[in-house]
């Protein structure tokens, strides 16, 4: 009896004691996250673009006090996506990672949880912010910030070129032309009509530039299930075209400068008129001194062409499929689609955030409502808030679309484009005879 009693409270001790120890060490919920959030959260950074992400985190400890976030950089685009499948093979895999143009395949594979949170948080997600991650009905991400694209004027250089910014038609692809050659013939070499990103040493940047024109066509870069590559679609001959015509009013060299910094800069220094810019060129323009930029929806081909655009610097987080702690993991995605979070996300970074109801309070302030604007915002927000007006009828209204999904060698397949559209730009070959040439080379490369 006495055995069986010392036997029951050892039992009892050990079980209290494993509690114990667990409430102690609670959880830790390792997130691989972008660059920039990992850095301000890491160095407590009091930077103002920093504001988003400390508070982020600092609210999340007084929420979960025992759930600890880790936040690790493991880079971007293609060094994320192969230091992920590297993790994943080795059983290092975090619980939750970001990602953007790779989380289509990601998701298709099943490597991210659909979302658990409730249903008013998913309603709130503006659907082509998460097209990417949704597959059917269920949803596998929640898109920290977002991004579509317009067409950024500087209007002093349009002054400067003789052109009346303010009446000055930019709505088509030939108009754009007219304009980017009137220009360049004023500038005579002190400034240029169009900055084109080329192909950089970001694997899909020109691609992501290039997307929303080619979709205005009813053109595509694979068939559907995106199984096969299609980059001689007929629909998208003019495209490459008219990119091959912007070209000439370029700076030289520009269009290869690996910095993509430095490419957009330029049009904020008065070097170039006009070019294809995110969401986020607006507070960038700003910071940059360009005192008239300006922000128009992008040009659609003079004949058959439809309004279409690409959600981009869409940092979307995804719960991994074999997280231990799903449960915590869920409760985070819960709190970055939070309003306290993604308000944050415009006035501390200027970058657009990724929900219905902040995205409806950034153009209640652009009409003067400014109830929404944190404390520590010292600028005119009415100001601040008026481009993206446009950004968030895209988003809402637009023809949203993501990249393609590749199904199979998708870094090699946007290295391939990558190539084609450089030879585009700078061969006299006919463009025809090009995309033909390269879509030989996408079917072999996928064909293995």
């Amino acid at each position: 009896m006495r055995r069986a009693l010392v036997f029951l409270l050892t039992m009892i001790f050990l079980v209290v004691m494993v509690g114990t120890i667990a409430a102690q060490e609670g959880v830790t919920l390792v997130i691989w996250g972008e660059p920039g959030t990992v850095t301000c959260i890491n160095e407590q950074s009091a930077e103002a673009n920093c504001i988003y992400a400390v508070q982020m985190n600092e609210l999340w400890n007084e929420m979960h006090p025992d759930i600890t976030l880790q936040w690790e950089d493991h880079g971007w685009d293609a060094a994320l996506r192969q230091n992920l499948v590297t993790a994943q093979l080795g059983g290092t895999a975090p619980d939750i990672t970001v990602g953007e143009s790779f989380m289509p395949e990601f998701t298709r594979d099943g490597y991210f949880l659909p979302l658990d949170v409730p249903q008013e948080t998913l309603d709130n997600l503006v659907p082509g912010t998460v097209a990417a991650v949704t597959l059917g009905d269920a949803v596998h991400g929640v898109a920290a910030f977002t991004a579509v694209f317009a067409l950024e004027v500087n209007a002093d250089v349009v002054r400067q070129a003789g052109l009346d910014p303010d009446t000055l038609d930019l709505s088509t692809w030939d108009k754009v032309t007219e304009a980017a050659q009137a220009v360049n013939e004023a500038g005579a070499g002190a400034y240029y009509g169009f900055s084109i990103l080329g192909p950089t040493n970001a694997p899909a940047a020109a691609l992501f530039r290039a997307a929303p024109y080619v979709y205005q066509t009813g053109g595509d870069f694979c068939d559907e299930g995106c199984v096969n590559p299609t980059f001689n679609d007929p629909a998208s001959v003019k495209v490459y075209e008219w990119f091959r015509e912007l070209y000439q009013y370029t700076p030289p060299g520009l269009a290869f400068n690996g910095d993509e910094g430095f490419v957009f800069t330029q049009l904020f220094n008065g070097q170039t008129a006009m070019q294809t810019a995110g969401a986020w060129h607006p507070a960038w323009a700003a910071s940059s001194g360009c005192e008239d930029c300006r922000y128009l929806p992008l040009p659609i081909p003079d004949e058959g062409g439809q309004r279409a655009n690409v959600v981009v610097g869409n940092a979307i987080y995804s719960v991994m499929a074999d997280t231990e702690h799903p449960d915590e993991a869920m409760l985070f995605m819960e709190h970055l689609a939070s309003d306290a979070v993604q308000n944050n996300v415009f006035w501390s970074t200027g970058r657009m955030p990724s929900t219905v109801s902040t995205l409806n309070n950034i153009l209640a302030v652009a009409d003067g409502d400014t109830a929404s604007v944190p404390d520590y915002y010292e600028g005119d927000a009415v100001t601040a808030a008026a481009p993206f007006v446009f950004y968030i009828d895209e988003l809402f209204n637009g023809e949203v679309r993501t990249l393609p999904a590749w199904s199979k060698e998708g870094p090699a397949l946007d290295a391939l484009w990558n190539d084609m559209f450089a030879e585009v730009l700078t061969s006299d070959r006919s463009v025809q005879e090009i995309l033909d040439d390269y879509q030989g080379q996408a079917e072999a490369l996928v064909a293995g």
